[in-house]
């Protein structure tokens, strides 16, 4: 039992570096003026925060330049599971959140 409990332990670990070097990572908004309010988006290993709701990774999986995420989100007390989707397309980011097409965003300086 121990064993199993530290090679799921390893494995998650192995993966939370892998994801830090996906061209998601970072903080993103629609435009420049925007990298510091409430409309931007952070991306980090294992979060996904957005205006008043942060979201933790769960289940994901990439295709192609695309991350596929199944976020455990909080947002005013209430704890929920949604879609959440991060597609590059050149150097903008596309991104669906719970079904809901956003703006395209540029990366934060």
């Amino acid at each position: 039992m121990k064993v199993q409990v530290l090679t799921v332990l390893a494995a998650a670990l192995a993966v939370a570096p892998a994801f830090a070097n996906e061209p998601q990572v970072g903080r993103w908004a629609a435009d420049p003026q925007s990298c510091s309010g409430a409309a931007s988006l952070t991306v980090t290993a294992t979060t996904v925060r957005r205006s008043d709701e942060s979201c933790t990774i769960g289940k994901m999986y990439k295709a192609d330049r695309a991350l596929y995420i199944e976020g455990r989100c909080l947002s005013g007390g209430t704890v929920t599971r949604h879609p959440i989707t991060l597609q590059m397309k050149g150097e903008r980011l596309a991104v669906t959140w719970n079904g809901e097409r956003l703006q395209e965003m540029q990366r934060c300086p």
